[in-house]
């Protein structure tokens, strides 16, 4: 993690940022578990960095490249009581993993009578580059 720190103030990087707070999350519940490829090794741009580390291979589980499988992975383990942290590395692979998020995850409680709950949290990335037709942004910003 990039720390700085002087003067009573803090600059800490996006990335550190974002693994500082799943670690919370994983401090605060047992339950929080996160889920997604190379996340062991801190995924490709560090956001899960130390947390395998810390909280082990139990709950930071790399998974096959497979975003239908990682969404559907989540979905499960959400609805059996764990709160996944869902790692889709790049967003243009987005919706690979839409028929778990939307046709499972988002109609899970009213299908079940409001007996299942997904208590779950989707992370991705957007390209820093301008909208092109291949990301998922363009849909959003059109």
């Amino acid at each position: 993690m990039s720390v700085t720190q002087d003067a009573g103030t803090r600059e800490i990087t996006y990335a550190a940022a974002v693994a500082g707070a799943i670690g919370d999350a994983m401090r605060a519940d047992p339950t929080v578990v996160v889920i997604g490829e190379d996340v062991t090794a801190g995924g490709p741009f560090t956001t899960t960095a130390g947390l395998a580390d810390e909280f082990g291979t139990t709950r930071v589980l790399d998974t096959p490249i497979s975003e239908a499988a990682i969404s559907g992975i989540a979905v499960g383990a959400a609805q059996s009581g764990l709160r996944p942290v869902l790692e889709i590395m790049y967003i243009d692979f987005i919706t690979l993993a839409l028929d778990n998020l939307f046709n499972q995850a988002a109609k899970a409680h009213f299908m079940s009578g409001g007996q299942l709950t997904v208590p779950m949290v989707l992370r991705t990335q957007a390209r820093r580059a301008p909208l092109a037709p291949s990301t998922r942004r363009a849909w959003r910003a059109g």
